[in-house]
């Protein structure tokens, strides 16, 4: 993968930006139907217009040759992060909301993480897919890792 250069990066942040609008609207206004009125299958439709965007986004990065970026794929954990954080909360402290949504939302919350982890499985290898997450090796200091290559101690 080549650098993108400006126009080109501009071209495709606009692209993806567009992509996830367009999946984010119907799948909030399929969210806030779901759980009130309309159920399950209104929050299973809710989470195919995520996984809309998602593939839209794969889309969008098999055209320009790229991959996510850190600061897409820190924002996706956040995302996914605070909605299970905010389902898993909800469904302790209400129980009418767990009645009626649990179902849904967990096979919801895990096939989108499944559909994630197969995409990077799929494009990466389960290795390469582990290291871009691995933050910690990021911090380590070049003089370690040279004294750790040539064998001396530390």
């Amino acid at each position: 993968m080549t650098p993108l250069g400006k126009n080109d990066a501009l071209d495709r942040h606009a692209l993806v930006m567009a992509c996830w609008l367009a999946a984010a609207l119907p799948a909030a206004i399929l969210f806030d139907y779901g759980f009130g009125q309309g159920g399950a299958p209104y929050l299973f439709c809710g989470f195919a217009a995520v996984l809309t965007g998602f593939v839209a986004h794969v889309i969008v990065n098999a055209v320009y040759a790229t991959g996510f970026s850190p600061r897409e794929l820190g924002l996706g954990l956040i995302i996914y992060g605070a909605g299970l954080i905010a389902f898993v909360m909800t469904s302790l402290v209400s129980a009418p909301f767990a009645a009626h949504n649990f179902m849904p939302l967990s096979v919801g919350f895990i096939v989108t993480g499944a559909v994630v982890i197969f995409y990077l499985i799929t494009r990466f290898g389960a290795r390469q897919a582990f290291e871009g997450f691995d933050a910690i090796r990021d911090f380590r200091s070049g003089e370690r890792d040279r004294s750790r290559s040539t064998g001396a101690r530390e």
